[in-house]
């Protein structure tokens, strides 16, 4: 059994969703994978380990102390997992303060199970090569390789110069991940919690997932041209504007979201509910809903599996399975 650990150099920079995704392109090419996470000050409610538990057969007791005997408990808990899997993807998580990537967790684990890292960083404006090669020099031999992840897509070319220079310096990099909507998806349960609303037509599946919000107001292209550009999406609209909600149903919306108060007209109850589309209604006006949409990346969460696949379909061009697993 392989044992493959994912640290982060500070939180936020998406471990959990690269460990996901890792495990998601390991078992496309057929071999059988777990992912845990072993070791957490929130113990067994850590939501990372739970979503691991429930679709990443990673079914293990978390230890909440980080000292010698959680680690123990923490190692054994991985190798139980060898009678079910080839490999094991481990998040590691992160210390109270200083760098994730050289936290004793990161190394007593590294020892007790033999194990190789990948450290996550998210992209920050002040990233640089030298800092990236500073935090991962204590892995040595033990270092897979790097992930950047989190791209704007106006810093791809200083990305493509960070990983020369890193490779230059002898430091591998995994990959490069650009900034991805699909990542930062809302689910419509989600929308519904954040935004205070009511559901008017309830959705079918609250899981259901939306990763752009468009605002229909007096648009001057047409219907099919403006709320065609885009799929998984929520309109957020007046309710008194039954001519922009008819357009948007029409394509391929997933939520109206109508603002003030109001309710929709019965034609627009029929046809939203005839295509399937659930309508949220919110007391505030679309401006304000707008700017409470804006603030919703606090309730972003990578506990999706559409969210898996996406980030394994972000890795899949430039990971070398071979390598990694080696």
């Amino acid at each position: 059994m392989s044992v493959l650990l994912v640290a982060s150099h500070q939180p936020g920079a998406g471990k959990t969703s690269v460990a996901a995704g890792l495990a998601t392109l390991i078992a496309r090419s057929g071999a059988r994978v777990s992912v845990c996470k072993p070791v957490s000050p929130a113990g067994r409610t850590d939501p990372d380990a739970v979503y691991f538990a429930g679709n990443f057969r990673g079914g293990v007791a978390v230890a909440s102390s980080e000292d010698a005997a959680g680690l123990d408990a923490a190692a054994s808990a991985v190798r139980s997992l060898t009678g079910i899997s080839e490999h094991v993807i481990v998040e590691v998580a992160n210390p109270s303060t200083g760098s994730g990537v050289t936290s004793a967790i990161v190394s007593g684990l590294a020892e007790r199970l033999s194990a190789r890292v990948v450290a996550v960083f998210g992209y920050e404006p002040n990233i640089s090569a030298v800092g990236v090669s500073g935090a991962v020099a204590t892995l040595g031999s033990r270092l897979v390789g790097v992930v950047i992840n989190e791209t704007p897509r106006y810093r791809v070319q200083r990305v493509t110069a960070l990983r020369s220079e890193l490779s230059t310096a002898g430091v591998p990099v995994i990959g490069t991940l650009p900034e991805d909507r699909a990542m930062l998806s809302l689910n419509l349960d989600q929308l519904e919690s954040n935004l205070a609303g009511r559901w008017e037509l309830e959705p079918a599946d609250g899981g259901a997932w939306v990763d752009r919000f468009l605002i229909g107001g007096n648009i001057m292209d047409s219907g099919a041209g403006y709320f065609g550009r885009y799929g998984h999406q929520a309109v957020i609209t007046r309710a008194e504007r039954p001519d922009i909600q008819m357009a948007s149903l029409m394509q391929d919306t997933r939520c109206l979201v109508l603002t003030g108060g109001s309710r929709p007209t019965e034609y627009i109850r029929v046809e939203a509910a005839k295509r399937n589309v659930p309508v949220l209604l919110v007391d505030q006006g679309t401006v304000a809903t707008a700017d409470a949409v804006g603030g919703l990346m606090g309730a972003v969460v990578p506990h999706a599996r559409h969210k898996a696949e996406r980030m394994a379909d972000l890795l899949a061009g430039q990971v070398d399975l071979g390598a990694l697993l080696a």
